[in-house]
C-alpha cells in the first residue's frame, strides 16, 4: 500500500507537471491545430484480427511511433514501464497484472528446464527466445507500434502468453523513396545512438525494400570491481548493439491482390547487459554483486505471404527461421568459481492463417494452422559444469468467428487446441530428463455492444495455459518436476472515442483465477499452488484539450491473493503475489508552442510491493514516482530532440535482498537515476 511520503512525491510531482503546463498555456498558439490518433483509427495486430483498438475486447496499450522516435527509451522493458498494471525489473520480461513474465524460465531453472517465458515478445509475428535473463531488447528504430496485452492471450498465441503478450511492428517497406540518419547520446551509460533507414521501390508498385541499421555503443554506469589476483578477460563496463534488417516487398501485377515480404535480421547484443543487482548497504554505490559479460546473437530469415482469392477468402502464411546464440562469462573474485555458458538455438515458426467473410459485416473471422520446433544445446564450463540438449515442438488449431446479431451485438467465439511436447536432457553431476507431452484446449468468448458511434463495451472470458517443466534444484542437488498452470481470466470493458477522436477512453475491470500457479520459493524452488487470483482495473485517457494541448493518463489497481490452505503452503495463504504493486498511474501533457517546437512531460507511479511470496517486509521494493520532461523541435526534415529522464534523480529499489547469511553483502536493483540526453534525427 502506498505510504504518506510516496503519495506526497506524486503529488508534488504532478503539482509540478500541471504548474508547467499551465506555463505552456501562456505562451505562443501553434500555426495548425494538432491532432491526436483515435482509438478508431489505430489497429491492434497481435490478436490476428486486425481489429481497431477500439473494438478490442482485450485490455491492450499501444505505443505509438511518434513516443519512440527519441533516445528516451533504448529499451523495450523502458518504453513499456509507464503502462498501467506492468512492473519492469532489471532482467525480467515485464510482469503484468502481477504475475512473473519470466514465470518458471527465471534464472538458473530456465537453463535446467528449458521453460519459456510467460509474457512473450513477438516482433513482426516472431517470437523472440528468452533465457534465464533478459537481455538483447536493446535499440529501438523504425519501430510503427509497440502493443503491450494484460491478460493471457493463449487463444491465438500459443501456450506462452498466460501473463500477456507485447507485441513490436516494425515498419515495412514504401514505394515512395524515404530515408533516415539519427545520432543521438545519453550522458548516463555514456550512449551514443547512430541510426540509419533508407526505402524505396525497385520496380514501380511492384517491389521495394527497406534496409535499417543501428549502433548503440556505450558503457554502463557500474563502479566495477577488478581484483588484484586477475584481471577480467573482457570490458567489465562495455554495453555495445548492433540491428541490420532487410525487408523485400513484393506485390506483382501478374497475381492480383498478392504480396510476398521476405525479412532479414541480424541482432547481436554484448557487454554488461541483463541483470543488474548492487550490493544493498548503499546501492547508489553501483558496485555489483555479479560481474558478467553477456553475448545474446540472433539471425532470423522469414517469409510473409498475403493473398485475396475473393471477395470474402483471403490466405496468410508466415514462415520464419531463427538461429540464436546467448551466454556469458563472469569475473570472479575467486578465480575457480568463473563460468562460462553458451546456449546455441535453431527454432522454426509456420503459421498459417484463412479469413473468411471479409465482405460480410454480419458474420466473418479466421481459422489457423500453427507449428513450432526449437532445438537447443547449452555447456557451461569453469565454476559450474553442466550441459544439455532440448528439443521442443507445437503444433496448433486456432480460429475465432465474429457474428452480428440483434442491434450493436457482436459474439466473437475463439479456441485453440495444441499437443506440445518437449525433452530436455540435464547433465551436472548425473544426467536428468524431463520427456512430456501433452493437448491443451484453450477457448475464449467475447459478447461486444455497440453503445453508440462512439462508444463499445464488452464483456469476455478466456483461457491461458503454460506447460510443466522440471529443473534442478541448486541448494538439494535433486532434480524435480512440477505441474503445468492455467488461468481463467474475466473481463469486462469499455471503449470511448469522442469529439472526432480527439478524447480517448478505455477501462478494463478483470479477474483472473489461477490453478496450479507456478511460484517460486526463497530457494528459488518451482512449485504448484492450489489457487492464485488477482483482479483489479485499467483505465486509460487521451485528449487534445486545445488544439496545440494535449493530455494522457493512466491508472492500474489490483489485488492478488494466494489460495492454498495445504500444510505445505498454508503460512503463504492469503499473500500476496511478489512485484504485485496495488496502484499503478501515469500521466503525461503535450504542448505545441508553434508547429515546429514542442515540450512533453510525464510522471508514473508504482506503489510498493513484497518481493517474494512470503510477504517479508524486509524485502519491500517499489514505492516510487519517475518524472520525464523532452522537448522537440522538428523543421522540415529535421527533428532534433532534447531530454531528462528521472528529472528529480529519484532513488527507489525494485528488487531488495538484505544482507544474510546466503548473501552477506545483500543485493538490490534500484530505478535508473537522472538521465539527460538529446538526439537529431534526418528524414527526406
Amino acid at each position: 500500500m502506498p505510504n504518506d511520503k510516496t503519495i506526497g512525491d506524486f503529488k508534488l510531482h504532478t503539482l509540478s507537471l500541471l504548474v508547467l503546463t499551465s506555463l505552456y498555456s501562456t505562451a505562443s498558439k501553434a500555426e495548425d491545430d494538432q491532432t491526436l490518433e483515435s482509438i478508431e483509427k489505430i489497429i491492434v495486430i497481435g490478436e490476428k484480427a486486425d481489429r481497431t483498438l477500439k473494438d478490442t475486447a482485450s485490455s491492450v496499450s499501444v505505443i505509438a511511433e511518434e513516443t519512440l522516435r527519441s533516445l528516451q527509451h533504448i529499451t523495450i522493458s523502458q518504453a513499456v514501464s509507464e503502462i498501467p498494471n506492468v512492473v519492469t525489473l532489471t532482467g525480467s520480461v515485464p510482469d503484468i497484472r502481477g504475475v512473473s513474465g519470466n514465470g518458471s524460465a527465471t534464472g538458473f531453472n530456465g537453463v535446467s528446464g528449458g521453460a519459456r517465458a510467460r509474457v512473450s515478445t513477438l516482433i513482426d509475428g516472431v517470437a523472440e527466445p528468452f533465457m534465464a535473463d533478459l537481455t538483447g531488447d536493446s535499440g529501438i528504430w523504425d519501430i510503427e507500434q509497440i502493443e503491450v496485452f494484460r491478460g493471457p492471450q493463449s487463444t491465438n498465441n500459443g501456450r506462452n502468453n498466460l501473463g500477456g503478450l507485447i507485441y513490436i511492428k516494425t515498419k515495412d517497406p514504401s514505394y515512395n523513396w524515404e530515408g533516415a540518419a539519427r545520432l543521438g547520446y545519453r550522458n548516463q551509460n555514456q550512449y551514443v545512438d547512430s541510426s540509419v533507414m533508407v526505402s524505396g521501390p525497385l520496380i514501380d508498385e511492384q517491389l521495394a525494400f527497406r534496409f535499417t541499421g543501428q549502433l548503440l555503443n556505450g558503457d554502463s554506469f557500474d563502479n566495477s570491481v577488478i581484483y588484484e589476483t586477475h584481471e577480467p578477460g573482457f570490458d567489465l563496463n562495455e554495453l555495445k548493439t548492433t540491428r541490420i534488417k532487410a525487408k523485400l516487398l513484393w506485390e506483382p501485377d501478374a497475381v492480383k491482390d498478392f504480396s510476398a515480404l521476405v525479412t532479414v535480421s541480424d541482432n547481436h547484443e554484448k557487454g554488461d547487459t541483463g541483470r543488474k543487482y548492487y550490493t544493498a548497504n548503499n546501492p547508489w554505490d553501483y558496485i555489483p554483486t555479479g560481474q558478467r559479460y553477456m553475448n545474446t546473437d540472433s539471425t532470423t530469415l522469414s517469409l510473409k505471404l498475403d493473398y485475396t482469392l475473393s471477395d470474402s477468402i483471403a490466405f496468410d502464411l508466415l514462415v520464419a527461421g531463427m538461429d540464436y546464440q546467448w551466454g556469458f562469462d563472469s569475473y570472479d573474485v575467486d578465480i575457480t568459481n568463473q563460468q562460462s555458458l553458451t546456449v546455441d538455438e535453431d527454432n522454426l515458426t509456420i503459421d498459417s492463417k484463412m479469413r473468411f467473410g471479409l465482405n460480410n459485416s454480419q458474420f466473418y473471422g479466421f481459422v489457423g494452422l500453427a507449428y513450432f520446433e526449437r532445438e537447443q544445446d547449452y555447456q557451461s564450463i569453469g565454476g559450474s559444469i553442466y550441459h544439455g540438449h532440448d528439443e521442443s515442438e507445437s503444433k496448433a488449431l486456432y480460429g475465432e468467428a465474429s457474428f452480428v446479431f440483434a442491434n450493436g451485438f457482436t459474439l466473437i467465439a475463439g479456441g485453440r487446441v495444441e499437443r506440445e511436447s518437449q525433452y530436455r536432457d540435464f547433465v551436472m553431476d548425473q544426467a536428468s530428463v524431463l520427456d512430456q507431452a501433452n493437448t491443451i484446449t484453450l477457448p475464449k468468448l467475447v459478447l461486444q455492444y455497440a453503445i453508440s458511434n462512439n462508444t463499445t463495451a464488452t464483456v469476455s472470458a478466456r483461457k491461458g495455459y503454460n506447460g510443466a517443466g522440471g529443473a534442478l534444484d541448486w541448494y538439494a542437488g535433486e532434480y524435480y518436476y512440477y505441474d503445468s498452470e492455467s488461468v481463467n481470466t474475466f473481463e469486462a470493458g469499455v471503449r470511448s472515442s469522442f469529439n472526432s477522436g480527439n478524447i480517448n477512453l478505455s477501462a478494463n475491470l478483470f479477474y483472473n483465477d489461477y490453478s496450479d500457479y507456478q511460484a517460486t520459493d526463497y530457494n528459488r524452488r518451482i512449485s504448484n499452488i492450489d489457487a492464485v487470483t488477482t483482479f483489479g482495473f485499467e483505465a486509460e485517457a487521451s485528449a487534445m484539450l486545445t488544439q496545440d494541448f494535449k493530455v494522457n493518463a493512466g491508472l492500474g489497481l489490483m489485488r492478488s491473493e494466494i489460495k492454498d490452505s495445504s500444510p505445505e503452503y498454508e503460512h503463504i495463504n492469503g499473500n500476496e503475489l511478489s512485484s504485485a504493486p496495488g496502484i499503478t498511474a501515469n500521466l503525461g501533457a503535450s504542448y505545441w508552442f508553434t508547429d515546429a517546437l514542442s515540450a512533453r512531460a510525464s510522471i508514473n507511479y508504482v506503489d510498493d510491493y513484497y518481493g517474494e511470496i512470503t510477504n517479508s517486509e524486509e524485502r519491500l521494493a517499489g514505492n516510487y514516482s519517475v518524472a520525464r520532461v523532452s522537448l522537440n523541435y522538428e523543421l522540415d526534415n529535421w527533428l532534433i530532440n532534447a531530454f531528462i529522464n528521472n528529472l528529480t534523480d529519484k532513488q527507489a529499489t525494485t528488487v531488495y535482498e538484505p544482507p544474510g547469511r546466503r548473501y552477506p553483502d545483500g543485493y538490490a536493483a534500484i530505478i535508473d537515476p537522472r538521465t539527460v540526453g538529446g538526439s537529431v534525427t534526418y528524414r527526406f
